[in-house]
């Protein structure tokens, strides 16, 4: 969401530096967290890796709606009063969720980890609120620092707490503490580190907006965000996260454990070199389509992605075991095996993610909520038919198919709105 929104101030306001800036805060915390991760493999079982990726994708969904949507208000007021004022609502509302989580999982936690598979992880329940509420004030003051420009900032705070976190951890892993305790503990400071820096960059800007302004009429008037824009980003972060939490659920948390590494190192170079073609296309796409070119520069486009993208799906392919086992440590084969079912889906993924952009020049961003529920219902499927005959392998060809189902499907209604042509107001 935050780079999505850069890239529109980028088209209005012209700061290409201060956008790079931020997208390359983002590619040195991606490359971090691969360059630690053979150590860390080594150091932590699949069954850490698993428990890991089931924690952080519970805190994950809840945390979509921490601050109720309005944080992504806190840009578009004229007047930094009231964006000050959707800021102090945003935390207002990370408080209440944390505090509500914190109630709900000292109740009934056990009930909840054991539904979900996980009875392991009722030991470090309290880490959810704290995690949760670290993270509604990290994501909602980004979006004020955004709002000011201060995309630097931002993009040091990615890389300073990724850079201690994984140092940390890999610390504690070697002198002994090797289960998911220690990895949260790693997470929780490296939040704690965030929230301190970004205290401390935006002290002058509170002072300067400092107005009594009501709550009341901020929620009011900027309602929307909970009504709408929430349940979209709801939707399409619950229908990736998901995946890992019943992989657990109806398998086990070395299975979740060995997809977490693969899929992680699959999102690698789509999120770094996919987010850089998504820059480009998102400006000239714009244009295109305001002189009704938009059609044939998609396709060109799309040809260009396959062209840059085919080589590495290859590669994953017919190697990817051989790379897993190279780079992570024999116990990490069933990862690299993972990533070689996984490869024809992240070539088409690769392509759809820049071009789905489309939808929101066209407006027609109902399109994007489509295609998340359509990924959230064959992902559940493809898991539960895996588990109906026991393979984990068969999830993973599941997850594939469907995965190229769906992402075909967004290429190629990318190429039919394409079509659509401006019409000035």
């Amino acid at each position: 969401m935050l780079n999505k929104l850069s890239n529109r101030l980028k088209n209005i306001s012209g700061d290409k530096k201060s956008v790079l800036a931020l997208v390359g805060g983002t590619t040195i915390a991606q490359a971090l967290n691969f360059l630690f991760s053979p150590i860390q493999t080594r150091l932590f079982s699949p069954e850490v890796f698993g428990e890991l990726a089931v924690f952080t994708s519970i805190t994950s969904i809840i945390g979509t709606i921490i601050c109720l949507g309005y944080d992504q208000g806190i840009p578009l007021p004229k007047e930094d009063a009231e964006g000050y004022a959707i800021l102090k609502v945003s935390w207002l509302f990370a408080l209440i969720i944390s505090l509500l989580s914190m109630f709900l999982l000292f109740v009934f936690g056990n009930k909840i980890y054991y539904n979900f598979g996980a009875s392991n992880l009722s030991y470090y329940w309290f880490y959810v609120p704290l995690l949760l509420l670290t993270q509604g004030f990290i994501q909602s003051t980004n979006y004020w620092l955004i709002r000011n420009k201060k995309f630097k900032i931002i993009s040091y705070n990615k890389v300073i707490p990724t850079l201690f976190v994984n140092i940390l951890s890999i610390f504690l892993g070697f002198i002994g503490f090797l289960n998911l305790g220690a990895r949260l503990f790693a997470i929780l400071i490296g939040n704690i580190i965030n929230v301190a820096i970004l205290l401390f960059s935006i002290i002058d800007d509170i002072k300067k907006s400092w107005e009594k302004i009501s709550r009341r009429n901020i929620i009011f008037k900027y309602k929307n965000f909970l009504l709408y824009d929430i349940w979209s980003n709801l939707i399409n972060t619950l229908s990736w996260m998901i995946i890992p939490v019943l992989l657990n659920m109806y398998f086990d948390s070395y299975v979740a454990g060995q997809y977490s590494i693969g899929l992680k190192i699959i999102q690698l170079p789509i999120s770094i070199i996919g987010a850089s073609f998504g820059q480009v296309f998102f400006k000239n796409a714009s244009e295109k389509y305001h002189n009704n070119e938009l059609y044939s520069y998609t396709k060109k486009y799309i040809k260009k992605l396959f062209l840059y993208t085919f080589p590495f799906g290859l590669i994953l392919l017919f190697f990817g075991r051989e790379l897993f086992v190279f780079v992570f440590g024999e116990k990490w084969i069933n990862a690299g095996l993972y990533v070689q079912i996984l490869s024809p889906w992240a070539v088409f993924w690769f392509v759809s993610s820049p071009i789905s952009i489309i939808y929101i020049i066209v407006q027609k961003q109902y399109i994007s909520l489509i295609t998340s529920c359509l990924n959230l219902l064959f992902r559940f499927l493809a898991i539960y038919i895996a588990f109906l005959f026991k393979n984990d392998l068969l999830a993973m060809l599941l997850l594939s198919i469907s995965g190229i189902i769906v992402s075909g499907l967004s290429i190629f209604l990318s190429v039919k709105y394409s079509k659509y042509n401006y019409v000035k107001a």
